[in-house]
């Protein structure tokens, strides 16, 4: 079925002949209806407003990919939809949900851990009973008059699945996406801010000129005066990026601080693991930020890139054994409170493909074909 017309129909724009070359392929094969019903779904969750003119006219017949292009998909707000009796997005959210028992979990000094997921207030304290934060299922929040003379250490996992914010006893918020940890002081006392990243934090800095904030990601330092900006550095990417919104940051490498340089806002550092080289030029600063609105901008995106966020974002393990899939690009906004099966669903309008769902493990394969 050529697609180009899928959309004109759904769009409300298909001519009479079109509608009747539609319904015949629906009426031609069980599989066929159902595949049209998934697509039907799938477009009542999109913005069909905000779709790309041009990809109607870009569109081919036939459904598998054969060269690497450019999609374009959107999505607007989740409302309950009924599709004739066929689906409803309750029913197809039940065929999949993220498991939440992994905690998130804070680390106080070696005396204490706690799972930050109570709905309300709990108190933070040390073994010798002082009170260090507040927190909920949402954010924590550190004392800003805390005693100085007691410095703890802190170390705040996020699992796969969940994101976290964290307010510092300076004022500053750091929030902490899918499988990230920090590592900070419950008060800063010495002559810099300092804490430790791995994983990604968008940082909205307190500044204090006199006392300077730095993020550590192993290999590299971030070190601001005030100012936001987005630190990715997940262990098992071969890239250490940051954004920056607004205000400067410099950077260097641990091993010759020398050799560093700063950011003005709209500029993206990148650091390159195995090459140990650092470069930055002008880079897309919403989509690198998008994260802590709940959204996932891309930008011509790889699809092996998207899948390896949707696997930190809905702690999942997505095993993908169609090779034209990993070729394509993405471009478009999607909101992050949609669940996993809709997105899948999404990315089946451009490019047909076969997804299998079994407890946290999610098969794509051709169509026709099996792992």
């Amino acid at each position: 079925m050529d697609k180009a017309i899928l959309y004109k129909y759904f769009n409300n724009e298909a001519t009479e002949a079109e509608v009747g070359l539609l319904f015949a392929w629906i009426e031609a094969a069980p599989q066929n209806r159902k595949k049209f019903i998934q697509l039907k779904t799938a477009w009542a969750l999109t913005s069909a407003a905000q779709m790309d003119a041009s990809l109607l006219k870009t569109q081919r017949p036939q459904l598998k990919p054969v060269h690497k292009r450019t999609k374009v998909w959107h999505y607007a707000a989740v409302f309950l939809v009924l599709l004739g009796g066929a689906l409803t997005w309750y029913a197809s959210r039940s065929a999949f949900e993220p498991k939440t028992e992994n905690a998130i979990v804070l680390e106080v000094s070696q005396d204490a851990s706690y799972s930050l997921e109570q709905e309300q207030t709990v108190l933070i304290t040390a073994a010798n009973g002082m009170q260090v934060a507040e927190a909920t299922a949402q954010q924590i929040t550190y004392k800003k008059d805390a005693d100085r003379t007691q410095v703890l250490p802190q170390r705040i996992t996020v699992p796969y699945g969940k994101t976290y914010k964290v307010l510092l006893a300076d004022g500053s918020q750091v929030y902490l996406n899918a499988g990230s940890t920090l590592e900070f002081p419950n008060v800063f006392t010495g002559a810099t801010r300092e804490v430790r990243l791995t994983g990604e934090g968008f940082f909205d800095v307190v500044k204090n000129p006199q006392k300077p904030f730095q993020v550590h990601t192993g290999p590299l330092t971030v070190a601001v005066l005030g100012t936001r900006f987005n630190v990715a550095a997940y262990a098992e990417s071969g890239f250490i990026e940051t954004a920056l919104e607004e205000g400067s940051v410099a950077l260097h490498q641990n091993k010759d601080p020398k050799s560093g340089m700063v950011l003005i806002p709209g500029e993206l550092a990148s650091f390159n693991r195995n090459t140990q080289q650092l470069t930055k030029e002008p880079g897309n600063i919403k989509q690198k930020i998008a994260w802590i609105y709940g959204e996932l901008l891309l930008d011509n995106t790889p699809c092996t890139e998207i899948l390896k966020t949707l696997e930190r974002h809905y702690n999942v393990k997505i095993h993908n054994y169609y090779p034209g899939l990993a070729q394509q690009s993405f471009s478009g906004t999607v909101k992050l409170d949609l669940g996993i099966e809709q997105l899948l669903q999404l990315l089946q309008l451009d490019t047909d493909f076969v997804y299998e769902i079994h407890g946290q493990h999610i098969t794509l394969t051709k169509p026709n074909t099996h792992p």
